[in-house]
């Protein structure tokens, strides 16, 4: 009976390794897999189930080729995993190579303690019936410490996944990467003993939490800095929406005084117009009438949709835009009852009607334009695409356009991103035949 039970704790040994802790790093990335999530799952359970037949042809030879080819055994098939996730997951190698060494130190630290619980309790034991104890005590704290970072991981991880900095995920990925190499040190000890200490133990909690606590510390700081940035552009906005209704407010009062005086002399024009008539000068008529009307306040109050915001900005762009030359078309079809924040949807156009002014200031195209249109889809789901005219190669990296004024992603691109993950949507830049396309999809049920 317990050759059987030894067997079957041989075999479940390799599937212990890899399957606990790769699938929530697979779920994590569920929206970026190349292949369905289900066939994720049958890949690392052939890729475990060959680990299972090498490890037990291993421990066919005994103890010795166990001790011997073990270590090297694990560690090669960490690396098949590690490519593996690479290949089926498109995302950039900082976020990968962060969620996978916090992964890391966990799996460091359930097998470190179930070393400790081994070594130091059941030696005898296990020197009998090996892998038993180990793989009992793997799944216990493995169970124990699941809750607190699986939700570490789908909360805290999830949420600075979204944002869209690659100068700072250049960094932040090797924060866990220095516990993961401190959990090496112990991978390729022979003296059994040393795992039967304390200094061990207490090793793992060290590694485990310091790299959890570290991560989230320095996640904490990104987003105070990115709230602080998007409170800034939020701030920037809204004075330009404050402008443009200002302009728009002194707009309609001198265009209601013109009405006025256009109303107190219509008995003049009226008489002056019977006049021609009752004399038949037709020329004089057509004359008189065509000065008339150059003399009527002209009608410059624009209307793009009933949000008063949203509004005030998209007028703002459109005044600048032609100011500078370039023809702006809008079609706004703005849901009142949308659940997405004034802030948000200010920041999103703004940004995007900013980029698109910006870039037909610098464009060297001969009929420079801006085309905005923002319509709902279905019950759920709001559509902003802005086109404009862009002759000037734009430099792309993993499908989002570089800044001109700075490294990297500019802040507009990365505050429509974010905007749009919060929303559960997605943003989108291209570049094709002279025009730069630009369109964000958000999703968000209606009450």
């Amino acid at each position: 009976m317990m050759k059987t039970v030894d067997t079957l704790m041989v075999l479940l040994f390799p599937f212990l390794d890899f399957i606990p802790f790769g699938l929530p790093r697979y779920w994590l990335f569920r929206d970026r897999l190349r292949i369905p999530f289900r066939y994720i799952v049958l890949l690392m359970c052939t890729v475990a189930a060959a680990n299972s037949a090498a490890f037990y042809y291993i421990n066919l030879g005994g103890y010795e080729a166990a001790a011997q080819w073990t270590t090297l055994m694990r560690y090669g098939f960490m690396l098949v995993n590690l490519a593996f996730s690479f290949l089926l997951i498109k995302e950039s190698f900082p976020k990968l190579m962060f969620t996978y060494l916090l992964l890391v130190a966990w799996t460091f630290f359930v097998m470190g303690n179930a070393n400790f619980i081994e070594s130091r309790f059941f030696w005898d034991f296990s020197d009998l019936h090996p892998y038993l104890v180990y793989n009992i005590a793997r799944v216990g704290f493995y169970l124990i410490t699941c809750p607190f970072l699986l939700r570490f991981f789908y909360h805290t991880v999830a949420d600075a996944l979204k944002i869209e900095d690659k100068t700072m995920w250049r960094y932040l990925w090797k924060i866990p990467l220095f516990s993961a190499a401190f959990g090496l040190l112990y991978c390729f000890n022979g003296d059994v003993y040393a795992y039967a200490t304390w200094p061990f133990m207490v090793s793992r909690y060290l590694m485990l939490f310091g790299a959890c606590y570290v991560s989230y510390v320095a996640l904490k700081v990104l987003e105070i800095s990115r709230s602080r940035t998007q409170l800034e552009e939020t701030v920037k906005y809204a004075g330009r929406s404050l402008t443009a209704q200002k302009k728009q407010f002194d707009t309609l009062a001198a265009h209601m005084d013109e009405t006025r005086r256009a109303r107190h002399d219509l008995r003049q024009h009226l008489a002056a117009v019977q006049s021609y008539i009752d004399h038949d000068d037709k020329k004089g008529l057509a004359e008189y009438v065509a000065v008339y009307k150059d003399r009527l306040p002209a009608d410059t109050m624009e209307y793009f949709c009933a949000n008063g915001v949203v509004n005030a900005v998209i007028s703002y762009y459109a005044a600048q835009a032609r100011d500078a030359g370039t023809s702006f078309a809008a079609k706004v079809t703005y849901p009142k009852n949308y659940q997405v924040s004034d802030t948000d949807i200010i920041v999103l156009i703004g940004n995007l009607l900013e980029n698109a002014v910006e870039a037909c200031k610098r464009d060297s195209a001969d009929t420079k334009f801006i085309k905005l249109r923002v319509k709902q889809k279905g019950q759920s789901t709001l559509l902003v695409m802005v086109d404009n005219s862009c002759v000037s190669a734009v430099i792309f990296e993993d499908g989002t356009p570089l800044s001109s004024k700075r490294e990297g992603v500019g802040i507009g691109v990365a505050s429509v991103r974010e905007i749009a993950a919060r929303y559960n949507g997605v943003a989108r830049f291209e570049q094709k035949d002279g025009v730069f396309y630009a369109s964000v999809r958000l999703m968000l049920p209606i009450e």
